[in-house]
């Protein structure tokens, strides 16, 4: 048998319930707990106490073979629980439970039907027995089970929301407000429980009962103008715009400011087809100190769809969003709407950077705005700007490693190699569990890079460690990892296996493979490094060849025994950029290979 995918209860309940059935003790539903444990046993008075035994002794077997994970005989087991007592609930809840498992629908349903009419006061059970019928769609045996656990459980409000959804499922709106009225017997009256009535009222058609639930709640709380003008707006959507507009006139007298009933005025004026005054009162609202973020973003939205759907010009919105901002200055959330319009509208990209100043002016701790601000200028490899936007994301969110990152970058662009490392440093130092595993792999492998550069070497390979602590796959720091190991001859077995990492990941690389063709060579391997410096300097396409990569394949066909194409090599290497070429020309002049140090 598979394995069940339902948790198993504890041993020790099961021990308690088959110890209450040996006594002979049996618990009225009107003491029952409100979530009755499903192994409670009541052992029926028909069976003899020889059989009682019996039972007791299969049941508690079968637990015990469940927990043990030997579903099949627990499965049988249970059978024979039936087959002695077929009163006992909690033997058809859980023979229920393996049918259903094995795919015998009709047989789990049967079973739970039993534990459930054997033990109605069971929540469990009843609970157990509507999901079987909600899954095989019948919502109205369901809905008959959860009215019996509503009965029995007059303080549950989720079986009363689930009876809700079962009502609506069949359009029966007298027993959805049926359990309305329940649920507000519980928990009192309020707006959500009224606002929930009124709805479905409207569902039903009834508009009489919808408009008394509304003006009820609103009578209920006359000092609070939104009540009214959820009123008005009621009214406008079923055609009474007269008796609509006397509300949001009124509502304005009182409080002139007040975000939503402008709204809702500005609603009429436009279903009135008044679109002058539609167009006052959109104004009003986005000028408005009082307005909330939230009114102002959807007269923007609506003044943006209009201006789309007359082929408007975009600056019209601008002057809209700079309305706003003249009066509300410090509204972040508006400057970043402005963005992002300017942006989708593809604005040239200053004007955009001066939006996105202007925001970061307002909020400097928005990421998102300043990485936008950010890609811009890395584009252009504009690197002053880099470090200044970068410096203040470090001041402003220190967290976001990112900016270290981009800031040590561009500080590398200019040379300024102990200020980059410094932001490099400085990053690292914001590392935490949940970092990205890249960022700060890079992080690391750079400061080991500028550490190298400086002569410390140690410094430098306790940052390659680090940097494949956090991605053992870092392709570029395994190559240069490898290659400073070889160049020292220091262990050169541990750089080969790094280096054929690379060569496997990017076999294309002319670098890569040059790194691995060299230690190769260190080791003495010569036939094999021939095989790789070829294939290095095939993938050298660039339109100067590396200096380094055609040096070391003059240096590798030297020791395969072959001078002359070695000696062609060295003399193309110094038509190139080769900072050794006194090292190269002496090579050439003796027609061996020359470590460096030997110079």
């Amino acid at each position: 048998m598979r394995e069940k995918r339902w948790i198993n209860n504890v041993l020790v309940a099961v021990v308690m319930a088959v110890a209450i059935a040996s006594c002979g003790v049996s618990r009225s539903s009107s003491s029952s707990a409100k979530h009755p444990s499903p192994i409670t046993h009541h052992p029926s008075p028909e069976i003899s106490h020889e059989e009682s035994l019996r039972y007791n002794y299969f049941f508690l077997e079968a637990m015990r073979q469940q927990n043990a994970a030997n579903y099949d005989a627990a499965y049988d087991l249970l059978n024979r629980c039936v087959d002695i007592n077929p009163q006992a609930a909690e033997a058809w809840f859980y023979l229920s439970m393996y049918q259903a498992d094995l795919g015998q629908d009709s047989l789990a349903l049967n079973s739970m039907e039993k534990a459930a009419q054997l033990r109605p006061d069971n929540a469990t059970y009843q609970e157990q027995l509507a999901q079987h019928y909600l899954n095989s769609r019948q919502y109205g045996k369901a809905t008959t089970v959860y009215e019996q656990l509503a009965e029995n459980f007059r303080q549950r409000t989720d079986v009363l929301q689930m009876l809700i959804r079962l009502y609506q499922q069949d359009k029966n709106y007298d027993g959805m407000i049926n359990v309305i009225d329940r649920i507000e017997e519980i928990e009192g009256a309020n707006e959500e429980i009224t606002l929930s009535k009124m709805r479905i009222y409207e569902m039903k058609g009834d508009k009489k009962s919808a408009w008394n639930a509304l003006k009820a709640l609103s009578d209920k709380h006359p000092n609070d103008l939104n009540y009214r003008v959820m009123m008005g707006n009621w009214l406008m959507q079923n055609s009474r715009q007269k008796e609509a507009y006397k509300i949001f006139a009124d509502a304005l007298k009182e409080e002139p400011d007040n975000s939503y009933v402008q709204a809702s005025m500005y609603d009429y004026y436009r279903e009135t087809g008044q679109d002058s005054l539609a167009r006052k009162m959109m104004l009003d609202i986005i000028a408005s100190p009082k307005a909330t973020t939230e009114s102002k973003a959807i007269m923007m939205r609506q003044a943006i769809q209009e201006n789309e759907q007359s082929n408007g010009d975009s600056t019209a919105i601008l002057a809209l969003y700079d309305k706003i901002l003249q009066v509300n200055p410090k509204d972040s959330d508006m400057a970043e709407m402005r963005v992002a319009y300017m942006t989708l509208k593809q604005m040239p990209t200053d004007s955009i950077n001066v939006a996105i100043r202007q925001l970061l002016d307002i909020a400097p701790e928005n990421v998102g705005a300043r990485m936008q601000l950010l890609g811009s200028f890395i584009r252009r490899q504009d690197w002053d700007n880099v470090i200044g936007i970068c410096s203040d994301g470090t001041r402003y969110t220190p967290e976001e490693m990112v900016f270290y990152y981009y800031e040590g970058l561009a500080h590398y662009q200019k040379d300024e190699r102990e200020e980059a490392l410094g932001s490099f440093q400085r990053g690292v130092a914001q590392v935490k569990e949940n970092s990205s595993k890249e960022l700060v792999a890079d992080l690391y492998y750079f400061m080991g890079d500028l550490l190298h550069q400086k002569g410390d070497d140690r410094g430098a390979y306790a940052c390659y460690d680090s940097c494949l602590q956090w991605k053992d796959d870092h392709v570029a720091c395994l190559n240069n990892y490898a290659y400073y190991l070889s160049v020292k001859g220091q262990d050169l077995h541990r750089a080969e296996l790094m280096s054929y990492k690379t060569v496997k990941e990017e076999p294309q690389n002319a670098t890569y493979l040059d790194t691995y063709a060299w230690i190769l060579f260190m080791q003495e391997r010569y036939a094999e490094a021939k095989i790789y410096i070829d294939q290095a300097v095939a993938c050298d396409t660039d339109s100067v060849q590396s200096s380094v990569i055609i040096e070391h394949a003059g240096d590798i066909y030297i020791k395969n025994g072959e001078p002359e194409k070695a000696i062609s090599y060295w003399e193309k290497a110094l038509e190139g950029d080769a900072e050794n070429r006194d090292l190269i020309e002496r090579k050439i002049r003796e027609k061996k290979y020359i470590k460096e140090e030997e110079k």
